[in-house]
């Protein structure tokens, strides 16, 4: 083989192996994004007797956001903490009818070119109708969440400001009036505080 043969041959695979890269760093970026549930986490705060301020949270979470930017989160409320045995089966039972409605569903759909000029470090805020579907209902409320870019493939999405959710909205009067009696309540406000800490990798 000639020096100008084997430069050719040597060219044409260097320039295969490049754009075999190329293409296989392309689909990499352009991958749909996954949750990573044990650097994610969603807690609430409940408020009893007019004073008492309770932090629960939930064990179990998932979701993913498309190309499209088409998010969704998913709870699987049978996993929820309130931290005191007795209670978690009392908000799975009667509050939750975990028999019944097992998940929530959270949507909404992302501008996916704001993200895809975010920097790694950045951050940036956006206001984000969302769609909830739980306990049977859905109900669309806004949400100020920021977006910081932890890495090429990994991004964080927060709650920039405390989510404030009415439980009437999603039909928990009676279950939250079962509980208040069992646990021999004054009162349990039917507006809770949510924040969301989500990790998200592709």
């Amino acid at each position: 083989m000639t020096f100008t043969s084997k430069f050719i041959t040597t060219f044409s695979l260097l320039t295969l192996v490049a754009c075999s890269a190329s293409s296989s760093g392309e689909a990499e970026r352009s991958g749909n994004w996954t949750l990573s549930p044990l650097e994610s986490s969603m807690s609430y705060v409940t408020i009893k007797n007019a004073a008492i301020g309770e932090v629960n949270t939930f064990a179990e979470l998932s979701g993913s956001v498309t190309t499209g930017g088409a998010a969704e989160f998913v709870i699987a409320l049978d996993s929820v903490q309130t931290y005191i045995e007795t209670r978690d089966l009392r908000m799975k039972q009667f509050v939750f009818e975990t028999d019944k409605f097992p998940l929530a569903r959270i949507s909404t759909s992302l501008n996916m070119s704001q993200l895809a000029v975010l920097g790694v470090g950045n951050s940036k805020t956006l206001t984000q109708n969302m769609q909830f579907d739980l306990h049977g209902i859905k109900h669309e409320q806004e949400a100020n969440l920021t977006i910081t870019r932890l890495g090429a493939n990994k991004v964080l999405v927060a709650t920039k400001d405390p989510l404030v959710l009415d439980a009437s909205d999603f039909g928990f009067e009676a279950g939250i009036a079962k509980l208040q009696e069992l646990a021999k309540l004054n009162s349990i406000s039917p507006i809770v505080s949510t924040t969301v800490s989500l990790t998200f990798e592709r």
